[in-house]
């Protein structure tokens, strides 16, 4: 008999896997609205991929704002904001604040309208990529650990 396959939304606190369905939705449409720029405004494509690399580095770094961790009681991920990540929460809205008057500033039209969008395309993509990398460490945990009881 083969083991049975577990789903692991199952293993997901609600809210975390809420938040991670509405940053891939989010992504899709920041995506799609960054080739639309390229394709029929214009926009610079190098500016769009540098835009999206910066975009993804914050989102990396802002996916550390809630800390996700194990809940026996539950037996799922749940997710919580510790100190660290009301830091990183308060510099991430300065940062949304600066982006938008910085590249106001230097830039004007379908440029800024096109840095922006990117910028938060990924955003997004890094945040369900952090969080995502942290659900698997955490799964990768448990079954090392589950593997050390049986042995």
């Amino acid at each position: 008999m083969t083991p049975k396959k577990t789903n692991s939304r199952e293993f997901l606190d609600k809210r975390v896997f809420t938040r991670l369905r509405i940053l891939t939705i989010i992504s899709i449409v920041l995506f799609a609205a960054t080739v639309y720029e390229v394709v029929i405004n214009g926009f610079n494509i190098i500016y769009a991929v540098t835009s999206i690399i910066l975009g993804v580095g914050v989102g990396i770094i802002v996916s550390r704002m809630y800390h996700l961790s194990w809940d026996e009681e539950t037996n799922q991920v749940v997710s919580n904001m510790d100190w660290i990540g009301a830091i990183i929460f308060i510099l991430y809205i300065i940062f949304i604040i600066t982006r938008t008057i910085v590249v106001g500033y230097w830039t004007d039209g379908t440029t800024y309208m096109g840095i922006i969008v990117s910028i938060t395309a990924g955003v997004m993509f890094g945040r369900m990529s952090g969080t995502k990398h942290t659900l698997t460490r955490i799964k990768n945990d448990l079954e090392s650990v589950k593997k050390s009881l049986v042995n």
